[in-house]
């Protein structure tokens, strides 16, 4: 069974401050907007996943110039309870710093 978070009240009542659409599905809710953002905004999250920039300076966009780094991965450990799991796609030229970042930030890493 679906739990109600405070967060999805809020929600459900147009309060969502700097997140953007908010979409139910089912149990799982989905935010649309920056993570950076959004994040504070939530908790209770007991899994993540995301595929975030690999670094590889794709397209020759701004947003690809490096892997993101510890500061990232806290915020999303703020906002998820405690033994949540993490699933980051990551580029295979740089997902080693990805790794290092996501172990600094305090998560457990396992294969």
């Amino acid at each position: 069974m679906c739990g109600e978070t405070a967060r999805d009240k809020a929600s459900d009542r147009g309060e969502v401050g700097n997140v953007g659409r908010v979409e139910q599905i089912g149990c799982v809710t989905i935010y649309e907007g920056d993570c950076l953002d959004v994040l504070p905004e939530i908790s209770g999250v007991s899994g993540v996943l995301t595929d975030p920039p690999y670094g590889l300076t794709f397209m020759g966009k701004a947003w690809d110039k490096g892997v993101p780094g510890v500061p990232f991965w806290e915020s999303i450990a703020r906002a998820c309870l405690p033994g949540a799991h993490l699933l980051a796609f990551g580029g295979t030229r740089t997902y080693h710093r990805q790794t290092c970042a996501i172990e600094d930030a305090g998560w457990l890493v396992r294969d």
